[in-house]
Parts: C-alpha cells; structure tokens; sequence
C-alpha cells in the first residue's frame, strides 16, 4: 500500500516533467557568461579574451545592448552593430552562443510586462541570438529557454528566465536622480504563472546533474537599492521554494549589476549550498558605491569583466572553478566548488 501511494504522490511530478527545449548529446566543459555590452564601444570589448578562455558555451545575461526603444529598427541597428565586431565574429565562428535579454536590451530601463514593444522585440533578440525558428520558445510568450547538455561525465541543463515580458510594475523613489531607489513591490510577480509551470517541469527532469539557472537580475543580493527579485519578495521566496524541491546541485547566473561579485546562501529543504555568480560589466563598470550584502563570499569587481566555468565530474558530481577575467585576460578572482 505504501508503494502505491509513494508512487500515486511522484506520478504528477513524473508526468510534468519536461525535456528542453534543445537536447544535444554534448560535453559541456567550459561555460563562458557576461552581461552589459555597450556596442559602440569597440574599444572596450573583451570578445579576444573570451575567446581565449576557449569556451564551449556563452551566454549572454542581459543588457545585450543598450537599445532603450520602442522603434525597432533602432534596436535592430544597435544588435547588427554588436554582432558585426571582429572579435565577437570568432567566437561566434568558434562557440555556442546562448542568452536571455536584461532591460536595456529589452528595449526599456528598468521595465517590466508594461512594454508595448515587448513581443516585436523578442524577434530582434531571437535574430541576434540565431535561436532556430523551430525552437518552441519562438512560439510562446516571453523569451525564457533552456538547453540540455549531455554526456557519459555528467548532464548539465541551462534554464534561462525571462524576467521582463511577465514582470509586474516596479516603482522607484527619487527616479532619475543618483538617490533613485527600488520600492518594494510586497505581492508583485516576475516570471508569470506560465513561466513559473514551465520552470517547475524543467526542475523537475530526473536525469540531470547540474542545473544552472541565469537571471537577468539578482537572485542573492536583497539589500541594495537597485532592481533584484527581493523587490518581490513574494517571487523570490517561491524561486527559492522551487529550488528546495530538486534533488541536484543548482548555481544562479546573473547580471545587470555593472560590477561582479559572488553570493552564497543556504535554503531550507535543499541539500546543498545554493551559489550566485554575478558578472558585469563587459564594457562599462559602475563606479564603486558602497553597499551591504550579507551573502557576498567574495569582494565586488568593479573593472570590466566576464566569468568562466570549468567543469569537471568525478562519478556524475561537478567539481566547477569559476575565474573572473578582465582587459588583457587578467585574472580578477576564482572560486572553486566541490559537491
């Protein structure tokens, strides 16, 4: 009797459970990943060094350009010109490219599910990606996608979260102004109950060994002032809950930030440390501003950066170092993480 009710409570789980969107049959063993590409700062870029971590993987976080329009020939000239660098080409020649979209490339500062623009430029971001037109994120609402990786070492699966297209009204005090501050929105949403059932069918696949989950904006970080999901902290908490569900490692992705740090908290009712790699910006740092966060385990880079991750596996456990790299291919921090 126990038996069948065991199996009567995980038979939803099982058959909700939901494949990628693209599987490939793929060694994964360097992921390269950045966020905020100003691209008409030609001189700033740092493709050549990416390029010379030399990655399977990479992917974009957001902040792809600084398009900041509704007109989308506007944003497509912005993409065409940030596609058209040399050194970008390479690795474009040479490397996997994934990503999800930020506000500015999104086409609003700071926006949200209010943009009217919003489905025209998702077909720009998708262009500028070259996500294949029979990719089943081309036919649903929002930009949010994920990518299974598979081999004999491990299984890796990249979920990438759309927090613009469903993401209720955030409102700001002191807007355009240096003293501009988030207001918390107590029962706002991010992700949208069609993205939420999606990401709860992904977690929910059986066969992987590693999730890493990319966010435009921070997932860790709650006491700074500026976009993060604990300005929903309704959200937040149900993101984290979901995590608490699975039974792999998971690490979080982020951007937006203009400067790179590394973020670490523990989450009731999961089994393992739960890490955050922030890494911005590609072109254009912030300059430093003191702020507090309680999770940080690492000191904030505020030159421009991108991270890379290699991965190895003993006996289907990832064994990761992650490196932070800067102008001339300087390394600027690392961090390692054994499970």
């Amino acid at each position: 009797m126990k038996t069948i009710l065991s199996l009567l409570t995980i038979l939803p789980i099982l058959l909700s459970a939901q494949k990628s969107d693209v599987t490939l049959n793929k060694e994964i063993t360097r992921i390269a990943f950045g966020s905020c590409s100003v691209q008409d700062q030609p001189e700033n870029q740092l493709w050549a060094e990416v390029s010379a971590t030399n990655p399977n993987l990479w992917i974009w976080l957001g902040d792809n350009i600084y398009g900041d329009s509704e007109d989308m020939s506007i944003l497509k000239k912005k993409y065409d010109l940030q596609k058209s660098h040399p050194d970008y080409q390479k690795l474009l020649n040479n490397t996997e490219v994934i990503g999800i979209w930020d506000d500015h490339d999104y086409g609003v500062n700071d926006g949200g599910k209010e943009y009217v623009a919003k489905d025209e430029s998702k077909e720009q971001l998708f262009e500028f990606l070259d996500v294949d037109k029979n990719h089943p994120a081309r036919t649903r609402k929002g930009a949010y996608q994920s990518y299974t990786y598979k081999s004999s070492a491990g299984n890796v699966k990249i979920i990438l979260l759309d927090t613009r297209y469903f993401r209720d009204s955030l409102k700001w005090i002191n807007p355009g102004t240096r003293e501009k501050s988030s207001i918390i929105n107590q029962n706002g949403d991010i992700l949208g109950e069609q993205q939420w059932k999606w990401l709860q069918s992904q977690l929910s696949e059986s066969d992987i060994d590693l999730f890493i989950l990319a966010s435009g904006i921070q997932v860790i970080p709650s006491q700074h002032r500026w976009e993060k999901w604990a300005n929903f902290p309704k959200s937040r908490a149900r993101l984290l809950k979901t995590i608490s569900t699975i039974n792999s490692p998971l690490i979080l992705l982020s951007g937006d930030r203009h400067l790179s740090e590394v973020s670490k908290i523990d989450v009731s009712g999961y089994d393992y440390p739960l890490y955050e790699f922030t890494s911005s910006s590609l072109t254009s740092p912030a300059g430093v501003e003191k702020e507090d966060n309680q999770y940080i385990i690492k000191d904030k880079i505020y030159d421009p950066n991108f991270a890379s991750m290699s991965i190895m596996w003993v006996a289907r456990n990832p064994i990761f170092t992650i490196r932070y790299f800067g102008k001339g291919g300087e390394e600027l921090a690392s961090h390692k993480i054994q499970y």
